[in-house]
Protein backbone atom coordinates (compact mmCIF):
# COMPACT_ATOMS: atom_id res chain seq x y z
CA UNK A 1 0.00 0.00 0.00
CA UNK A 2 1.20 3.50 -0.84
CA UNK A 3 1.68 5.78 2.16
CA UNK A 4 1.17 9.54 2.27
CA UNK A 5 4.43 9.91 4.21
CA UNK A 6 6.35 8.55 1.22
CA UNK A 7 4.11 9.97 -1.51
CA UNK A 8 4.48 13.56 -0.29
CA UNK A 9 8.17 14.43 -0.12
CA UNK A 10 10.53 17.17 -1.34
CA UNK A 11 12.81 14.96 -3.49
CA UNK A 12 13.57 16.04 -7.08
CA UNK A 13 15.14 14.38 -10.12
CA UNK A 14 18.23 16.60 -9.75
CA UNK A 15 18.92 15.03 -6.33
CA UNK A 16 19.72 18.47 -4.92
CA UNK A 17 19.65 18.70 -1.11
CA UNK A 18 16.00 18.60 -0.06
CA UNK A 19 14.22 21.55 1.50
CA UNK A 20 11.31 21.02 3.82
CA UNK A 21 8.21 19.73 2.03
CA UNK A 22 6.56 23.13 2.34
CA UNK A 23 9.52 25.02 0.90
CA UNK A 24 9.92 22.47 -1.89
CA UNK A 25 6.28 22.81 -2.96
CA UNK A 26 6.46 26.59 -2.69
CA UNK A 27 9.45 26.46 -5.06
CA UNK A 28 7.38 24.25 -7.38
CA UNK A 29 4.62 26.82 -7.28
CA UNK A 30 6.95 29.67 -8.26
CA UNK A 31 8.51 27.65 -11.10
CA UNK A 32 5.13 26.67 -12.55
CA UNK A 33 3.39 30.05 -12.29
CA UNK A 34 6.37 31.85 -13.86
CA UNK A 35 6.91 29.31 -16.65
CA UNK A 36 6.63 29.98 -20.39
CA UNK A 37 4.39 26.93 -21.06
CA UNK A 38 1.75 28.31 -18.68
CA UNK A 39 1.95 31.75 -20.31
CA UNK A 40 1.52 30.20 -23.77
CA UNK A 41 -1.81 28.72 -22.69
CA UNK A 42 -3.39 32.16 -23.15
CA UNK A 43 -2.93 31.74 -26.93
CA UNK A 44 -4.28 28.18 -27.15
CA UNK A 45 -7.90 27.35 -27.88
CA UNK A 46 -10.12 25.74 -25.28
CA UNK A 47 -13.17 25.15 -27.53
CA UNK A 48 -14.03 28.34 -29.43
CA UNK A 49 -11.70 30.42 -31.61
CA UNK A 50 -9.67 32.90 -29.61
CA UNK A 51 -11.49 36.22 -29.39
CA UNK A 52 -10.24 39.75 -28.79
CA UNK A 53 -13.04 40.37 -26.29
CA UNK A 54 -11.64 37.51 -24.17
CA UNK A 55 -14.94 36.54 -22.59
CA UNK A 56 -14.71 32.93 -23.78
CA UNK A 57 -12.11 30.65 -22.32
CA UNK A 58 -8.58 29.98 -23.51
CA UNK A 59 -6.56 27.04 -22.20
CA UNK A 60 -5.09 29.39 -19.60
CA UNK A 61 -8.40 30.58 -18.19
CA UNK A 62 -9.68 26.99 -18.19
CA UNK A 63 -6.56 25.85 -16.31
CA UNK A 64 -6.98 28.64 -13.75
CA UNK A 65 -10.55 27.47 -13.14
CA UNK A 66 -9.37 23.87 -12.75
CA UNK A 67 -6.74 25.12 -10.29
CA UNK A 68 -9.41 26.83 -8.20
CA UNK A 69 -11.71 23.80 -8.15
CA UNK A 70 -8.73 21.60 -7.30
CA UNK A 71 -8.09 23.89 -4.33
CA UNK A 72 -11.72 23.57 -3.21
CA UNK A 73 -11.54 19.78 -3.43
CA UNK A 74 -8.26 19.69 -1.52
CA UNK A 75 -9.52 21.94 1.27
CA UNK A 76 -12.69 19.86 1.65
CA UNK A 77 -10.62 16.67 1.81
CA UNK A 78 -8.30 18.17 4.42
CA UNK A 79 -11.28 19.14 6.56
CA UNK A 80 -12.65 15.61 6.29
CA UNK A 81 -9.26 14.15 7.28
CA UNK A 82 -8.18 16.79 9.78
CA UNK A 83 -7.07 14.13 12.25
CA UNK A 84 -4.86 12.37 9.69
CA UNK A 85 -2.04 14.89 9.96
CA UNK A 86 -1.81 15.59 6.23
CA UNK A 87 0.37 18.65 5.40
CA UNK A 88 -2.16 21.30 4.34
CA UNK A 89 -0.13 23.84 2.36
CA UNK A 90 2.10 21.32 0.56
CA UNK A 91 -0.95 19.31 -0.48
CA UNK A 92 -2.68 22.46 -1.76
CA UNK A 93 0.45 23.50 -3.65
CA UNK A 94 0.84 20.12 -5.32
CA UNK A 95 -2.76 19.77 -6.43
CA UNK A 96 -3.15 23.39 -7.56
CA UNK A 97 0.05 23.34 -9.62
CA UNK A 98 -0.83 19.99 -11.20
CA UNK A 99 -4.19 21.50 -12.20
CA UNK A 100 -2.44 24.54 -13.68
CA UNK A 101 0.02 22.34 -15.63
CA UNK A 102 -2.35 19.62 -16.80
CA UNK A 103 -2.94 21.11 -20.28
CA UNK A 104 0.47 22.66 -21.06
CA UNK A 105 1.32 19.77 -23.39
CA UNK A 106 -1.79 20.19 -25.52
CA UNK A 107 -0.92 21.14 -29.12
CA UNK A 108 -2.52 23.99 -31.07
CA UNK A 109 -6.30 23.52 -31.45
CA UNK A 110 -6.57 21.24 -28.41
CA UNK A 111 -7.82 17.67 -28.70
CA UNK A 112 -8.46 18.13 -32.41
CA UNK A 113 -4.79 19.04 -32.78
CA UNK A 114 -3.85 15.83 -30.98
CA UNK A 115 -5.79 13.78 -33.51
CA UNK A 116 -4.19 15.65 -36.43
CA UNK A 117 -0.70 14.96 -35.06
CA UNK A 118 -1.47 11.27 -34.57
CA UNK A 119 -2.97 11.01 -38.06
CA UNK A 120 0.06 12.69 -39.69
CA UNK A 121 2.49 10.47 -37.79
CA UNK A 122 0.54 7.35 -38.72
CA UNK A 123 0.68 8.24 -42.41
CA UNK A 124 4.21 9.61 -42.63
CA UNK A 125 6.40 7.71 -40.14
CA UNK A 126 6.75 4.50 -42.23
CA UNK A 127 7.61 6.53 -45.35
CA UNK A 128 10.09 8.80 -43.56
CA UNK A 129 11.69 5.87 -41.73
CA UNK A 130 12.36 4.13 -45.05
CA UNK A 131 13.78 7.32 -46.60
CA UNK A 132 16.12 8.06 -43.69
CA UNK A 133 17.22 4.68 -42.33
CA UNK A 134 16.72 2.37 -45.33
CA UNK A 135 16.82 -0.74 -43.16
CA UNK A 136 14.52 -3.38 -41.78
CA UNK A 137 12.86 -2.06 -38.60
CA UNK A 138 13.95 -3.76 -35.38
CA UNK A 139 11.60 -5.19 -32.78
CA UNK A 140 12.36 -2.19 -30.57
CA UNK A 141 11.05 0.08 -33.32
CA UNK A 142 7.94 -1.89 -34.25
CA UNK A 143 6.92 -2.83 -30.69
CA UNK A 144 7.95 0.23 -28.70
CA UNK A 145 9.33 3.32 -30.44
CA UNK A 146 6.89 3.67 -33.32
CA UNK A 147 3.77 2.91 -31.19
CA UNK A 148 5.09 5.41 -28.64
CA UNK A 149 5.27 8.14 -31.28
CA UNK A 150 1.87 7.24 -32.72
CA UNK A 151 0.30 7.51 -29.26
CA UNK A 152 0.96 11.25 -28.93
CA UNK A 153 -1.10 12.61 -26.06
CA UNK A 154 -1.24 16.10 -24.59
CA UNK A 155 -1.11 14.80 -21.03
CA UNK A 156 2.07 12.79 -21.65
CA UNK A 157 3.51 15.81 -23.46
CA UNK A 158 2.83 17.92 -20.34
CA UNK A 159 5.14 15.67 -18.33
CA UNK A 160 7.80 15.84 -21.06
CA UNK A 161 7.47 19.60 -21.33
CA UNK A 162 7.85 20.20 -17.61
CA UNK A 163 10.73 17.77 -17.12
CA UNK A 164 12.71 17.17 -20.32
CA UNK A 165 12.16 20.40 -22.27
CA UNK A 166 11.77 23.15 -19.68
CA UNK A 167 13.86 21.32 -17.04
CA UNK A 168 11.76 22.82 -14.28
CA UNK A 169 13.11 20.24 -11.81
CA UNK A 170 9.79 19.86 -10.01
CA UNK A 171 9.30 17.53 -7.08
CA UNK A 172 8.56 13.90 -7.87
CA UNK A 173 5.23 14.32 -6.09
CA UNK A 174 4.11 17.09 -8.45
CA UNK A 175 5.29 15.25 -11.57
CA UNK A 176 3.48 12.09 -10.42
CA UNK A 177 0.25 14.08 -10.11
CA UNK A 178 0.48 14.89 -13.84
CA UNK A 179 0.48 11.25 -14.99
CA UNK A 180 -3.15 10.32 -15.68
CA UNK A 181 -2.38 6.93 -17.26
CA UNK A 182 0.30 5.06 -15.26
CA UNK A 183 1.78 3.03 -18.15
CA UNK A 184 3.93 3.69 -21.22
CA UNK A 185 5.19 1.71 -24.20
CA UNK A 186 7.57 -1.02 -23.12
CA UNK A 187 6.23 -0.68 -19.60
CA UNK A 188 2.85 -2.39 -19.69
CA UNK A 189 1.07 -0.54 -22.51
CA UNK A 190 0.08 -2.21 -25.76
CA UNK A 191 0.31 -0.59 -29.23
CA UNK A 192 -2.75 1.58 -29.76
CA UNK A 193 -3.35 2.06 -26.02
CA UNK A 194 -3.47 5.49 -24.39
CA UNK A 195 -0.26 6.18 -22.48
CA UNK A 196 0.66 8.59 -19.70
CA UNK A 197 4.33 9.12 -20.53
CA UNK A 198 6.62 8.60 -23.48
CA UNK A 199 9.58 6.27 -23.90
CA UNK A 200 11.80 9.36 -23.63
CA UNK A 201 10.65 9.92 -20.02
CA UNK A 202 11.10 6.35 -18.79
CA UNK A 203 14.21 7.18 -16.68
CA UNK A 204 12.22 9.89 -14.89
CA UNK A 205 9.23 7.62 -14.24
CA UNK A 206 11.50 4.81 -13.02
CA UNK A 207 13.17 7.08 -10.47
CA UNK A 208 9.83 8.61 -9.51
CA UNK A 209 8.34 5.21 -8.75
CA UNK A 210 11.34 4.13 -6.72
CA UNK A 211 11.41 7.35 -4.71
CA UNK A 212 7.67 7.53 -3.98
CA UNK A 213 6.94 3.82 -3.60
CA UNK A 214 4.57 3.68 -6.58
CA UNK A 215 4.40 0.43 -8.56
CA UNK A 216 4.02 -0.01 -12.32
CA UNK A 217 0.38 0.54 -13.24
CA UNK A 218 -0.46 2.39 -10.00
CA UNK A 219 -1.92 5.87 -10.16
CA UNK A 220 -0.67 8.56 -7.80
CA UNK A 221 -3.63 9.34 -5.48
CA UNK A 222 -3.76 13.08 -6.22
CA UNK A 223 -4.35 12.33 -9.92
CA UNK A 224 -7.96 11.34 -9.13
CA UNK A 225 -8.59 14.75 -7.56
CA UNK A 226 -6.96 16.68 -10.42
CA UNK A 227 -8.94 14.72 -13.01
CA UNK A 228 -12.24 15.34 -11.18
CA UNK A 229 -11.53 19.10 -11.08
CA UNK A 230 -10.85 19.12 -14.82
CA UNK A 231 -13.99 17.16 -15.71
CA UNK A 232 -16.17 19.40 -13.56
CA UNK A 233 -14.85 22.63 -15.06
CA UNK A 234 -15.20 21.86 -18.74
CA UNK A 235 -18.70 20.41 -18.39
CA UNK A 236 -20.02 23.77 -17.21
CA UNK A 237 -17.64 26.11 -19.04
CA UNK A 238 -18.29 24.84 -22.57
CA UNK A 239 -22.02 25.57 -22.26
CA UNK A 240 -21.44 28.98 -20.68
CA UNK A 241 -19.18 29.90 -23.60
CA UNK A 242 -21.77 28.60 -26.08
CA UNK A 243 -24.41 30.88 -24.57
CA UNK A 244 -21.94 33.77 -24.65
CA UNK A 245 -21.30 33.14 -28.38
CA UNK A 246 -25.03 32.95 -29.14
CA UNK A 247 -24.95 29.30 -30.23
CA UNK A 248 -27.45 28.44 -27.53
CA UNK A 249 -29.75 30.71 -25.58
CA UNK A 250 -30.05 30.47 -21.82
CA UNK A 251 -33.73 29.61 -22.23
CA UNK A 252 -32.91 26.80 -24.69
CA UNK A 253 -30.35 25.41 -22.25
CA UNK A 254 -32.84 25.35 -19.39
CA UNK A 255 -35.63 23.90 -21.50
CA UNK A 256 -33.38 21.14 -22.77
CA UNK A 257 -32.35 20.17 -19.24
CA UNK A 258 -35.94 20.21 -17.98
CA UNK A 259 -37.14 18.17 -20.97
CA UNK A 260 -34.61 15.43 -20.30
CA UNK A 261 -35.20 15.50 -16.54
CA UNK A 262 -38.93 16.05 -16.42
CA UNK A 263 -40.17 16.83 -12.95
CA UNK A 264 -36.78 16.42 -11.30
CA UNK A 265 -36.90 18.41 -8.07
CA UNK A 266 -33.11 18.74 -7.77
CA UNK A 267 -32.69 20.27 -11.22
CA UNK A 268 -35.77 22.49 -10.92
CA UNK A 269 -34.55 23.89 -7.62
CA UNK A 270 -31.04 24.50 -8.93
CA UNK A 271 -32.29 26.30 -12.06
CA UNK A 272 -34.79 28.39 -10.11
CA UNK A 273 -32.12 29.45 -7.63
CA UNK A 274 -29.69 30.39 -10.42
CA UNK A 275 -32.39 32.29 -12.35
CA UNK A 276 -33.26 34.36 -9.31
CA UNK A 277 -29.66 35.06 -8.28
CA UNK A 278 -28.49 38.67 -8.33
CA UNK A 279 -25.02 37.60 -9.44
CA UNK A 280 -26.32 36.06 -12.66
CA UNK A 281 -27.38 32.63 -13.85
CA UNK A 282 -24.04 30.99 -14.57
CA UNK A 283 -22.08 32.26 -11.54
CA UNK A 284 -24.83 30.96 -9.25
CA UNK A 285 -25.35 27.72 -11.21
CA UNK A 286 -21.62 27.02 -11.29
CA UNK A 287 -21.06 27.79 -7.60
CA UNK A 288 -23.96 25.61 -6.41
CA UNK A 289 -23.14 22.66 -8.70
CA UNK A 290 -19.40 22.89 -8.01
CA UNK A 291 -19.96 22.89 -4.27
CA UNK A 292 -22.12 19.77 -4.45
CA UNK A 293 -19.77 17.93 -6.82
CA UNK A 294 -16.80 18.75 -4.56
CA UNK A 295 -18.59 17.08 -1.65
CA UNK A 296 -19.33 14.01 -3.79
CA UNK A 297 -15.70 13.80 -4.95
CA UNK A 298 -14.39 13.95 -1.39
CA UNK A 299 -16.92 11.38 -0.18
CA UNK A 300 -15.98 9.05 -3.06
CA UNK A 301 -12.28 9.49 -2.33
CA UNK A 302 -12.72 8.66 1.33
CA UNK A 303 -14.89 5.65 0.51
CA UNK A 304 -12.30 4.24 -1.92
CA UNK A 305 -9.18 5.53 -0.19
CA UNK A 306 -7.84 2.09 0.70
CA UNK A 307 -8.24 0.85 -2.87
CA UNK A 308 -6.64 4.06 -4.20
CA UNK A 309 -3.62 3.64 -1.92
CA UNK A 310 -3.45 -0.04 -2.86
CA UNK A 311 -3.33 0.97 -6.51
CA UNK A 312 -6.42 -1.12 -7.31
CA UNK A 313 -9.04 1.60 -7.85
CA UNK A 314 -9.87 1.85 -11.56
CA UNK A 315 -12.94 4.04 -11.30
CA UNK A 316 -13.65 7.76 -11.30
CA UNK A 317 -14.55 9.99 -8.38
CA UNK A 318 -17.42 11.26 -10.55
CA UNK A 319 -19.01 7.82 -10.89
CA UNK A 320 -21.54 8.31 -8.11
CA UNK A 321 -25.30 8.24 -8.77
CA UNK A 322 -25.70 11.60 -7.02
CA UNK A 323 -27.95 13.99 -9.04
CA UNK A 324 -25.12 16.54 -9.30
CA UNK A 325 -22.95 13.95 -11.10
CA UNK A 326 -25.85 12.93 -13.33
CA UNK A 327 -26.36 16.60 -14.24
CA UNK A 328 -22.68 16.91 -15.20
CA UNK A 329 -23.08 13.95 -17.52
CA UNK A 330 -26.12 15.59 -19.08
CA UNK A 331 -24.21 18.85 -19.58
CA UNK A 332 -21.37 16.95 -21.23
CA UNK A 333 -23.74 15.23 -23.66
CA UNK A 334 -25.48 18.50 -24.49
CA UNK A 335 -22.12 20.08 -25.31
CA UNK A 336 -21.31 17.21 -27.68
CA UNK A 337 -24.67 17.49 -29.42
CA UNK A 338 -25.06 21.27 -29.66
CA UNK A 339 -21.58 22.81 -29.56
CA UNK A 340 -18.79 20.69 -31.01
CA UNK A 341 -20.60 20.21 -34.33
CA UNK A 342 -21.35 23.87 -34.93
CA UNK A 343 -19.98 25.56 -38.06
CA UNK A 344 -17.80 28.00 -36.10
CA UNK A 345 -15.87 25.24 -34.34
CA UNK A 346 -15.65 23.03 -37.42
CA UNK A 347 -14.29 26.00 -39.39
CA UNK A 348 -11.62 26.49 -36.71
CA UNK A 349 -10.74 22.80 -36.91
CA UNK A 350 -10.44 22.90 -40.71
CA UNK A 351 -8.12 25.88 -40.42
CA UNK A 352 -6.14 24.04 -37.75
CA UNK A 353 -5.89 20.91 -39.88
CA UNK A 354 -4.43 22.83 -42.82
CA UNK A 355 -1.94 24.73 -40.63
CA UNK A 356 -0.73 21.73 -38.63
CA UNK A 357 -0.36 19.33 -41.54
CA UNK A 358 1.29 22.04 -43.64
CA UNK A 359 3.87 22.83 -40.96
CA UNK A 360 4.49 19.13 -40.27
CA UNK A 361 4.95 18.41 -43.98
CA UNK A 362 7.55 21.17 -44.28
CA UNK A 363 9.57 20.35 -41.18
CA UNK A 364 9.19 16.62 -41.86
CA UNK A 365 11.84 17.07 -44.57
CA UNK A 366 14.42 17.17 -41.77
CA UNK A 367 13.49 13.58 -40.91
CA UNK A 368 14.70 12.34 -44.31
CA UNK A 369 18.31 13.33 -43.57
CA UNK A 370 20.98 11.06 -42.14
CA UNK A 371 22.19 11.85 -38.64
CA UNK A 372 25.45 13.24 -40.04
CA UNK A 373 23.59 15.50 -42.45
CA UNK A 374 21.30 16.75 -39.72
CA UNK A 375 24.18 17.47 -37.32
CA UNK A 376 25.98 19.37 -40.07
CA UNK A 377 22.89 21.56 -40.44
CA UNK A 378 22.79 22.21 -36.70
CA UNK A 379 26.50 23.06 -36.72
CA UNK A 380 25.74 25.48 -39.58
CA UNK A 381 28.63 24.12 -41.61
CA UNK A 382 29.24 26.25 -44.69
CA UNK A 383 27.54 24.72 -47.69
CA UNK A 384 25.94 21.90 -45.70
CA UNK A 385 22.62 20.56 -46.88
CA UNK A 386 19.89 21.85 -49.11
CA UNK A 387 19.10 25.57 -48.78
CA UNK A 388 15.55 24.79 -47.60
CA UNK A 389 16.77 22.30 -44.98
CA UNK A 390 19.23 24.86 -43.65
CA UNK A 391 16.57 27.52 -43.25
CA UNK A 392 14.13 25.12 -41.61
CA UNK A 393 16.80 24.04 -39.10
CA UNK A 394 17.45 27.70 -38.21
CA UNK A 395 13.82 28.08 -37.13
CA UNK A 396 13.86 25.20 -34.64
CA UNK A 397 13.63 26.21 -30.99
CA UNK A 398 16.93 26.28 -29.11
CA UNK A 399 15.34 24.68 -26.06
CA UNK A 400 13.98 21.79 -28.13
CA UNK A 401 17.33 21.33 -29.88
CA UNK A 402 19.09 21.23 -26.50
CA UNK A 403 16.73 18.47 -25.34
CA UNK A 404 17.48 16.51 -28.53
CA UNK A 405 21.24 16.88 -28.05
CA UNK A 406 21.03 15.77 -24.41
CA UNK A 407 19.00 12.72 -25.39
CA UNK A 408 21.35 11.50 -28.11
CA UNK A 409 24.41 12.27 -25.97
CA UNK A 410 23.12 9.69 -23.50
CA UNK A 411 22.85 6.96 -26.17
CA UNK A 412 25.45 4.22 -26.43
CA UNK A 413 27.06 4.44 -29.89
CA UNK A 414 27.83 0.73 -29.78
CA UNK A 415 24.13 -0.08 -29.50
CA UNK A 416 23.04 -1.70 -32.80
CA UNK A 417 19.76 0.20 -32.45
CA UNK A 418 21.51 3.60 -32.22
CA UNK A 419 20.24 4.83 -35.59
CA UNK A 420 16.62 4.11 -34.64
CA UNK A 421 16.97 5.71 -31.22
CA UNK A 422 18.56 8.84 -32.70
CA UNK A 423 15.77 9.09 -35.26
CA UNK A 424 13.16 8.54 -32.54
CA UNK A 425 14.49 11.59 -30.69
CA UNK A 426 14.59 13.58 -33.94
CA UNK A 427 10.89 12.82 -34.47
CA UNK A 428 10.32 13.86 -30.85
CA UNK A 429 12.11 17.12 -31.66
CA UNK A 430 9.63 17.80 -34.46
CA UNK A 431 6.65 16.90 -32.27
CA UNK A 432 7.97 19.05 -29.42
CA UNK A 433 8.42 22.04 -31.72
CA UNK A 434 5.03 21.85 -33.43
CA UNK A 435 2.97 20.84 -30.39
CA UNK A 436 4.50 23.71 -28.41
CA UNK A 437 3.23 26.31 -30.87
CA UNK A 438 0.24 28.45 -30.01
CA UNK A 439 -2.77 28.59 -32.34
CA UNK A 440 -1.74 31.97 -33.73
CA UNK A 441 1.91 30.99 -34.15
CA UNK A 442 1.23 27.79 -36.10
CA UNK A 443 -1.10 29.75 -38.40
CA UNK A 444 1.59 32.40 -38.96
CA UNK A 445 4.22 29.70 -39.59
CA UNK A 446 1.96 27.99 -42.10
CA UNK A 447 1.44 31.25 -43.99
CA UNK A 448 5.18 31.90 -44.03
CA UNK A 449 6.00 28.44 -45.33
CA UNK A 450 3.31 28.71 -48.00
CA UNK A 451 4.41 32.17 -49.04
CA UNK A 452 1.20 34.08 -48.36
Amino acid sequence: MMRYEQLLQPARFSQLPADSLLEATEADRARVVQSAPVRRLQQKTQVFPLDVKASVRSRLTHSLEVQQVGRQICRALLRAKEDAGLPEMPLLNLLEMACLLHDVGNPPFGHFGESVLREWLGQQLPVLYAQCLAQEPSELWTQTLQPDLLAFDGNAQSLRLAHSLQQMDLTYSLLATLIKVPVGMGDGAEPGQKIGYFYSERPLVSQLRQQLGVQVGQRFPLVYLMEAADDLCYCIADLEDAVDRGLLSLLELQQHLLTVWQGDAYLSGLLAEAQASVEGFFPSFRARLTGEVVQVVVAEYLQHESAILDGHFAGSLLASGHPAIELLSLLRQLARDRIFRCREIEALELEGYAALTGVLDSYGRLLTLTHAEFMALLADDEGSGHALHRRLSHRLSRRHLDAYRRAIADLEHEDPRWDELEWYYRVRLLIDYVSGMTDTYVQAEYRLLRGF
